[in-house]
């Protein structure tokens, strides 16, 4: 089950991002013999092997390195493309908003238009109906002359209109008959030019109201189509806002994910009893000696409390964990096998003690035989700072830094700084320090063994 769960560790944090999307492949476990297969080619056991199966610490803490590094890495990638995604979030949202605002605004010209071609539609059929209706008096006029017509010719012959005239009783009579029948047909005459005429006026008032009715119509389906291409388009970039969330979403998850697969994992490195939230004190450097006493060929019975990292003098000593500096104290030259120089610990040369803080639990470090000290008390230092070089200073026989670390209890580091502490941070020298380690189960105060928390 353990090495089923780095196994998937491993493959989320090898899986970097491509064409702009995070991508992260989990093991199914229908891959489980595929796993296992290629754990099989093997000759000699891996390291992760090693860790989980032998309880090897050394390789658990390369397993965790190399995992905690590619874990740093992923989510640092993931939270980079959180970062470009939202940067388009934040362009698209404000193109949905454009949009959105520009077909609104049509939207007052579409129902100005609208009204205008509602006002133009009634006002045509309101000349269509008084054409009809004039239509419709001049029919009536002709046929009123026409059957008045049909009449006296009926009455009147061919002759009618003489015999209505010679008709008459006296001359005056006569004039009255003529002047009666042309006022009749001037009447007749005079009614249908008008009508005519009204209706020659009210037909061209027609035409143009056609005329501007199109035009309107022509604008108003324009301006139509434009609203609709714009409420197109905010829709597309909603459409896009959408799958940016959810990618934004998806990216999330998968920092989640990444973050509680290596939690996991740190739980099971921390159930050996290694934590590596250090980073290396003195990079590319090399192990001559570590705890808790020197190889019996070289110093037998001297204890030994700290870890020896060997470098080229000069070389940068950088701060484990973010952190003050409570004690800086230098003077002194280069040094040589059973020198006593240095204070407060005599034979440390030139050395640095801080405090720091990792996890709600803090540690003491002492770095002893530098070559320069670059820090002073009180200092707040961060991680990965120089605070000084490898030198020779002290006991030593040759350029390197002897670190020692120390567990002082849960907490604060204000807390801490409040305390009152020894050169030695009340764990003692010699076998007084040695039968205080915390691995044996020592409460806090107690000294570590600094290979297990330093990377190399």
């Amino acid at each position: 089950m353990l090495k089923k769960l780095l196994s998937i560790i491993l493959i989320v944090f090898m899986v970097l991002p491509l064409g702009g999307r995070t991508s992260f492949i989990y093991a199914e476990e229908d891959d489980e013999d595929y796993y296992e297969d290629d754990y099989e080619e093997y000759t000699e056991k891996s390291n992760y092997d090693k860790c989980v199966e032998d309880k090897d610490k050394e390789a658990c803490r390369i397993v965790y390195k190399e995992i905690k590094g590619e874990e740093s890495k992923a989510i640092k990638e993931i939270e980079a493309q959180i970062a470009e995604s939202e940067g388009q979030m934040e362009k698209i949202s404000a193109l949905v908003a454009e949009y959105s605002q520009k077909a609104q605004a049509l939207q007052a010209d579409i129902d100005t238009l609208k009204l205008q071609i509602d006002a133009l539609r009634t006002r045509i059929e309101e000349l269509e109906a008084q054409i009809a209706e004039n239509e419709a008096k001049v029919d009536a006029l002709n046929s009123r002359v026409l059957k008045r017509m049909a009449e006296a010719q009926k009455s009147m012959h061919f002759n009618g209109y003489l015999e209505f005239i010679l008709g008459s009783k006296s001359f005056s009579d006569m004039l009255s008959r003529v002047y009666g029948v042309e006022a009749i047909v001037s009447k007749d005459k005079s009614d249908r030019q008008l009508l005519l005429s009204t209706i020659e006026q009210l037909t061209a008032d027609k035409i143009e109201l056609d005329e501007t009715k199109v035009k309107l119509d022509a604008d108003y389906e324009d301006i139509v189509v434009k609203q609709a291409e714009l409420i197109a388009m905010q829709e597309y970039y909603e459409s896009k806002e959408a799958e940016i969330q959810n990618q934004i979403d998806e990216l999330n998850n998968a920092k989640d994910d990444i973050a509680q697969s290596f939690s996991e994992l740190k739980d099971v490195v921390e159930s050996l009893g290694i934590n590596y939230e250090f980073v290396a004190a003195v990079h590319n450097s090399w192990i001559t000696s570590t705890v808790w006493n020197y190889d019996p060929d070289f110093l037998s019975g001297a204890w030994h409390l700290g870890v020896d990292y060997a470098a080229s003098r000069g070389t940068p000593i950088h701060a484990p964990a973010s952190g003050v500096i409570i004690r800086a104290n230098g003077g002194y030259g280069t040094g040589y096998l059973g020198c006593y120089d240095g204070d407060p610990i005599a034979g440390g040369g030139n050395q640095v003690y801080m405090m720091c803080e990792v996890d709600g639990t803090v540690y003491g470090f002492i770095f002893f035989h530098m070559l320069s000290i670059d820090v002073s008390y009180g200092d707040l230092v961060f991680q990965d700072d120089v605070i000084g070089t490898v030198g020779s200073s002290g006991s030593s026989t040759g350029p390197h830094c002897h670190i020692e670390m120390y567990r002082l209890g849960k907490g604060s580091l204000s807390e801490y700084l409040d305390m009152s502490w020894n050169a030695t941070f009340s764990v003692g020298r010699g076998s007084t320090a040695y039968n205080n380690r915390c691995e044996i189960g020592t409460p806090a105060p107690c000294i570590l063994n600094p290979e297990l928390y330093l990377p190399g």
